[in-house]
This record gives C-alpha cells, sequence and structure tokens, in this order.
C-alpha cells in the first residue's frame, strides 16, 4: 500500500508569510504573498480518524491487515541497538562529543552520518557526523579545525552573532541541501519573536547561505519555530513547523505546506494544512518539533510535547494519510517516548529516520533535568498494523 494524500479544506484568511521587520526591537508583520494563501489558516476542526484504506493501529480490522500482509512491502530489518559513545563536553574536532545537543535531525551522504542541533559551543548550526551512529565527532575543516557551516539570514535579531538559532532541520532538496532554522526576528511582548529562515548549501556539511523571504507570523507572540524539511516517497519536498498558538484565541499546532522544487521558499499556489492541534494532557501547555517520515508504505509523524525545561517533555506520534494528512495520534494518544518507558530524562526533539531497512529515532534527553540534553538514537519497529514500538531507547 502506498500512503496516499487526503486534500483539506481550508478558510481563506487575511494574514500570510511576511518578510521582517528591519527594526530589532520591532514584532515581525504579516502581508500578501505571490500564493495569496495564509501562512496560518483560519482554524478548523481536525479529522478523528483515517480513511478506510489507511493503516489506523486500533482501527485496523482482521481484513484489511490480511490484505496488507500479501502485499510486496520493503522488508524490516530488525535494528541493533544503538549506544552513542565518547565522554568529552568540549565541542573538539577530532574527540568523541557527549555534550549538548538539544533538538537533533540528522540525514544520510555518501556513507556518513550528519547530525545538526540548536545552537551549542557559540556555533548557529552544530554539525555532528559519525559512520556508525554512535561514536559522533564535530564537523571540522581539512586542517581539523572548528566549522559553522551556516550563513545567516539579515532579518536575524541577535546579541549573539545569531548564535540562538533554534531546531534546524536539513534535507536533499533537489539538486542541493536545504537547512531550515528558526531565530528571533524582534520581540513581541518582551519576548522573542520568531521566524523561519531557509538556507542553501551544495552538501549537507554546507556552506549554507540565506535564500528567499523569513517566514513570519505577527500574529503568534512567540511566532513560528522547529522547522523540519520532509522529502516524501515522490521527491516533493515539505516545510513542517510548529505554530506558537494564540493566547486565548488558539493552542499551539502542527503545519506543513509544499516548497518549491529547489527548497528555496514555498510551491506556487501551494497551502498551508494543519496536522495536530494540542489535545492530549500529558502534552502540557505545547506541542512542537515535528517530524516526517515514510516507512513501508505508512506516512508517520513525530512530536514532542509539553515543557522541554521537565522530565514531563515527551514525544508522540501519529499516522497519516500522507503529507498533508489527515493524521490520527497512535498508542492510544499517549507519549511513545517517556521518561517512565525509556529511562531517560524528557525524550524529546526527535526526528524520525531510515536506517537501511529498519526505522529510528534521534532524540534529546537530560542527564539531570536543567543540565545537558545528551543525543540518543532510539530503535523502533513497524507492527503487521503499521503501528510502532519501541525496541530500545538509545
Amino acid at each position: 500500500m502506498r500512503a496516499r494524500r487526503l486534500a483539506a479544506v481550508v478558510v481563506a484568511a487575511t494574514l500570510a508569510l511576511s518578510a521582517c521587520s528591519a527594526a530589532g526591537d520591532d514584532s515581525p508583520t504579516a502581508g500578501p504573498t505571490s500564493t495569496a494563501a495564509p501562512l496560518i489558516p483560519e482554524a478548523s476542526e481536525l479529522p478523528t480518524a483515517l480513511p478506510s484504506d489507511v493503516l489506523a493501529g486500533e482501527m485496523q480490522d482482521l481484513a484489511k491487515l490480511a490484505e496488507r500482509l500479501a502485499q510486496q512491502l520493503p522488508a524490516q530489518r530488525r535494528p541493533e541497538p544503538v549506544r552513542i559513545t565518547g565522554s568529552s563536553t568540549r565541542w573538539q574536532p577530532g574527540a568523541a562529543y557527549r555534550g549538548v545537543f538539544a533538538d537533533p535531525d540528522i540525514v544520510r551522504h555518501d556513507g556518513r552520518w550528519y547530525a545538526y542541533a540548536t545552537n551549542t559551543s557559540h556555533l548557529r548550526l552544530p554539525v555532528l557526523t559519525s559512520r556508525d551512529l554512535s561514536t559522533w565527532t564535530p564537523l571540522a575543516t581539512s586542517g581539523g579545525g572548528r566549522v559553522d557551516p551556516i550563513e545567516v539570514g539579515g532579518w536575524v535579531r541577535s546579541s549573539d552573532g545569531g548564535r540562538d538559532l533554534w531546531a534546524p532541520g536539513v534535507d536533499k532538496v533537489g539538486n542541493g541541501w536545504t537547512a531550515a532554522y528558526a531565530a528571533p526576528a524582534g520581540t513581541q511582548g518582551g519576548q522573542r519573536h520568531n521566524c523561519i529562515g531557509l538556507t542553501r548549501a551544495p552538501s549537507p556539511a554546507g556552506p549554507f547561505r540565506p535564500v528567499g523571504e523569513p517566514i513570519c507570523y505577527g500574529e503568534a507572540q512567540l511566532g513560528v519555530i522547529d522547522p523540519d524539511v520532509f522529502v516524501d516517497e515522490h521527491g516533493v519536498p515539505w516545510l513542517l513547523w510548529k505554530f506558537s498558538g494564540v493566547v486565548n484565541r488558539r493552542p499551539a499546532g502542527l503545519f506543513i505546506r509544499q516548497l518549491n522544487a529547489d527548497g528555496t521558499g514555498f510551491a506556487d499556489g501551494s497551502q498551508t494544512r494543519e496536522l495536530l492541534t494540542l489535545d492530549r494532557p500529558w502534552e502540557g501547555n505545547t506541542i512542537e518539533n515535528p517530524s516526517m517520515v515514510q516507512f513501508r508504505g505508512v506516512t508517520y509523524l513525530f512530536y514532542s510535547g509539553n515543557s522541554w525545561e521537565r522530565a514531563d517533555y515527551a514525544t508522540g506520534y501519529a499516522i497519516c494519510a500522507g503529507p498533508e494528512g489527515p493524521c490520527v495520534r497512535q498508542n492510544h494518544g499517549d507519549p511513545l517516548l517517556s521518561t517512565a518507558s525509556t529511562g531517560r530524562l524528557g525524550p524529546g526533539g526527535a526526528s524520525a529516520f531510515v536506517d537501511h531497512k529498519s526505522l529510528r529515532v534521534v532524540y534529546h534527553a537530560w542527564d539531570q533535568v536543567g543540565r545537558t540534553r545528551q543525543l540518543h538514537v532510539a530503535s523502533l519497529w513497524q507492527r503487521d498494523d503499521g503501528t510502532l514500538e519501541v525496541l530500545d531507547p538509545g
């Protein structure tokens, strides 16, 4: 079975993607774009069930299960557990790193893994590389020097040279690589107001240069953050992100929109789709950090919920009819990775990826709450009904 996309109906709004204000203490504003489609559509009721031809966990009946088993799906390999090695908390090229590495994203190219994270060690885009998923060393120049492989857009307002970038998402789009990041574009109500920037590079090691306009939404005090670049099984690129919500009007949610073939902006005529909205008690006051992956015919959406500063932070997942949804929470709506189920404190910021014939997620967890968010790799198993179980938390 191939996951199919289901068109959703959205109500047109007057707000859209915008360029950010040039003043450092001004809030970004919203204005019209060439697509004339709003960045955040009007709120609408999200589906609570998937179409009948999409796997849906407990909703799957025996007849559909038998049909699935008869299909020629790619083989699934039982993944070996991954343990991150190294003890150095200093960002030192050539040394196995085990320090701060929050909100990780991961790609593979030419036999090497590249992992990206929220700023650390005075780097805007910290990058670790590995051959085996276990030993990770900082990206380095040919001479063994430190590398910060990204240049940020001129709209970024930072007192630290642009080094407060959050939760990057990277993938190969077209003939190059697109890296998306969230950064402050100003302030609103005394808080940092975030926009998303896009950059392009010839390789996953960079250098990433700014492209297009910043993606902003002035109606939300905190703006938009946590971008994820996802390329589906048909080669179509997408951008996912977290909308921070509007106090007393609309809760936080996860959204998606198609990118153009070059990964430099939204595709002409594209529209934003809402995938999930804050809903379950364990999610606390927010959901964030979307990550989409397709594995053996099923589209999965992973996300984090609750406060990242606490052990209550956790990772849930949904099965989707395709990149544009609808998406329905699985595991009875409970988190897939939690402190209780993994023994890791506050497992979140997860990014899903396919490792040969296995499905894994890379995520961060506290060594001690409030101290260091470290990298982990969890190994998953796809059950016959398409739902997932954790074989090893990493």
